[in-house]
């Protein structure tokens, strides 16, 4: 971003690029200036955290997600209390950035008791009606200058009113792309780390794979296995969640939230009981919920809180689109997210 430093975008000059813009004691975690020293844009990043003997460990984050949405939109209310408008904000990981625009009334549309507690997951109000109308793109990035200088192509022209929020506004079914794919590689490396260990095959782990080898002739590496794992099962609860509008099943809920499952493991061995449910009362779809070695057994994924919202942040989403409806989106999300060479013979 410091490369577009005193460079000029739709009449807007971009004067510096802070890093920990604070405010009240709080930091975003970036700051773009315009010409009166003022933010057009707060951004935050994928942290990093200290771990045992001081190494430091990433803290992996789903860019849509309420927590870190909610984080940088408090900034951006605490600023406009202040009498600071802040017309854009950001969130982005190492793979992903979410842009928002930001409503003019921001410090009307935030619960300040989250706020002033930092409980950022509600901080916005209505989540997902702020989500549905400012958010204007949520696409993967490369660290390329191409990519940043149409960012800031896109913030200045929409500040300036060369064109409007509408025009510049990426269409649903590429989001709801996006939305899947974070979630897939958001929780890939939780399962690689629990069934390759050092990158070796956990002992139980290998004996399917092998088996599946002689079977098929295919042999997945543990990050190619892990990441169709994480496909298979985000696919069985998007396919779980259009179902229950076609038949009496039981409603799949934010287990974690609700208080039903307090582990990685009991989530998983939860989930698979609705999967088995929807098999026994649809009588169909049996080769969508039992995938074989691509199944999530309860060993399958490490202990982490972030698994545990993660899983249902996607329920969640799920409940605000008609997947259905908009195309094959889970078919593209596969091809994007798994290479030619790495897809399973059961998947293809």
């Amino acid at each position: 971003m410091n490369r577009f430093v005193g460079q000029k975008f739709n009449d807007v000059a971009i004067t510096r690029v802070v890093e920990q813009y604070c405010v009240d004691g709080r930091c975003a975690d970036l700051a773009v200036l315009r010409d009166d020293g003022l933010p057009i844009l707060l951004i935050e990043t994928k942290k990093v955290r200290h771990g045992a003997r001081g190494f430091s460990v990433e803290k992996r984050f789903i860019v849509t997600s309420e927590e870190v949405v909610g984080q940088v939109v408090a900034y951006a209310a605490i600023l406009k209390k202040r009498g600071i408008y802040v017309p854009f904000v950001a969130t982005a990981n190492e793979r992903q950035l979410a842009l928002f625009t930001v409503p003019e009334n921001i410090e009307k549309l935030v619960d300040w008791n989250s706020v002033s507690e930092r409980r950022y997951g509600g901080v916005v109000k209505n989540f997902y009606e702020f989500r549905s109308r400012n958010l204007l793109l949520h696409r993967p990035h490369n660290f390329s200058e191409e990519f940043f200088k149409e960012l800031l192509d896109t913030i200045t022209g929409v500040y300036r009113k060369k064109f409007g929020v509408e025009e510049k506004k990426q269409e649903l079914h590429y989001i709801v792309i996006e939305d899947l794919r974070s979630f897939v590689e958001f929780l890939a490396p939780f399962i690689e780390q629990a069934i390759a260990p050092n990158n070796m095959f956990r002992s139980d782990v290998r004996r399917r794979v092998e088996e599946y080898s002689s079977r098929t002739g295919y042999t997945p590496t543990p990050n190619g296995l892990a990441r169709e794992m994480a496909y298979v099962l985000m696919n069985k609860i998007v396919f779980y969640k259009v179902l229950e509008r076609f038949y009496s099943l039981p409603k799949l809920e934010p287990l974690y939230e609700r208080g039903v499952v307090e582990t990685c493991s009991s989530y998983i061995k939860k989930l698979n009981q609705y999967f088995e449910k929807a098999v026994e009362m649809s009588g169909d779809f049996e080769a969508i919920f039992r995938t074989g070695i691509y199944d999530i057994t309860e060993s399958d994924v490490v202990e982490s809180e972030e698994v545990l919202k993660a899983l249902d942040w996607l329920v969640r989403i799920l409940e605000h689109y008609k997947v259905e409806e908009l195309g094959d989106v889970i078919g593209y999300v596969y091809e994007e997210l798994i290479p030619a060479e790495e897809r399973g013979s059961a998947l293809i």
